[in-house]
């Protein structure tokens, strides 16, 4: 009988996942764990990141060894516009440690934005699986599987599957975290994900009024007009007029080009308490 779960004997799954928790505490846990995915015939080069609370990501583990596209794909996104990532939104969020669909949490207008395109179209990933694991003190760490290069997303038998074995895969992270944590301590006591989203809360900030800048961090997330006015109660009109009147005042005329004037704010940002990293951007002469 057929019980819409992956069906363990095609596969070297049982095989593979076995030795990953042999290596619970080693210093091969990280590498056995992301192979033994790749036993699963849509999962595409795993990797595993964790986010301390203060200091930015950290890649513990990919397949990316490619220079060039680990600085367009890995690189480019833990300095800095991982704030935008809808897992790591979620994960701040407060969500339960599991196994979420990329479709599940992300606003419904993300596969349009600029950071999908830079972050997964360039690089043909279609879908994505990520095992989020929350750790002590506000740190986490996810598991991130792909499906690349096909222009298809997972099979619902594969997705059943993935999520059902979740316990045993946060089991495992954890176990393995609270036996190595030492090697991950930090003596700094920042919060780099606290001040990225200040900068985020603030950019626009000396520009905008308080409800542009509403609008500005539903667009820059992923949400479409209509998600947007939803959640600010107010009408689709309403939320297209704000969006012209933001686009007029930061002299752009797109989507994408806020996702890079954020980007490029960023850079330039010394994370000041209170100040608009488009400011501080300006002044340096860049508009």
């Amino acid at each position: 009988m057929n019980s819409g779960i992956l069906p363990i004997e095609n596969s070297n799954w049982s095989e593979s996942i076995g030795e990953a928790i042999l290596h619970v505490g080693s210093d091969k846990f990280y590498a056995s764990l992301c192979h033994a995915f790749l036993s699963i015939p849509e999962v595409d080069r795993p990797m595993l990141l964790y986010f301390p609370r203060n200091a930015r990501p950290q890649v513990l583990y990919t397949f990316t060894t490619e220079k060039a596209e680990y600085f367009q794909h890995i690189e480019s996104y833990i300095n800095g516009p991982y704030i935008l990532d809808p897992f790591f939104q979620a994960s701040v969020k407060g969500v339960k440690a599991g196994a979420y669909r990329l479709n599940e949490i992300a606003p419904d207008n993300f596969k349009k934005t600029e950071y999908y395109r830079q972050f997964y179209g360039t690089v043909n990933f279609y879908d994505e699986i990520a095992y989020i694991q929350v750790l002590p003190n506000n740190a986490f760490m996810h598991l991130s599987l792909v499906r690349s290069g096909k222009k298809n997303r997972f099979s619902s038998q594969t997705v059943r599957f993935l999520k059902a074995v979740s316990p045993i895969i946060n089991a495992v992270i954890l176990k393995h975290w609270q036996l190595t944590s030492a090697e991950h301590s930090s003596e700094t006591s920042s919060d780099i994900h606290q001040s990225l989203h200040q900068v985020l809360q603030l950019f626009g900030s000396s520009i905008l009024t308080a409800r542009e800048q509403e609008v500005l961090q539903l667009v820059l997330h992923g949400h479409s007009n209509k998600s947007a006015a939803q959640k600010l109660d107010i009408s689709l009109s309403t939320i297209k007029l704000h969006r012209k009147h933001i686009y007029q005042k930061l002299d752009i005329s797109s989507q994408a080009e806020l996702f890079y004037l954020f980007i490029e704010s960023l850079s330039c940002s010394g994370f000041e308490k209170n100040v608009d990293p488009l400011q501080t951007y300006m002044g340096a002469g860049n508009l």
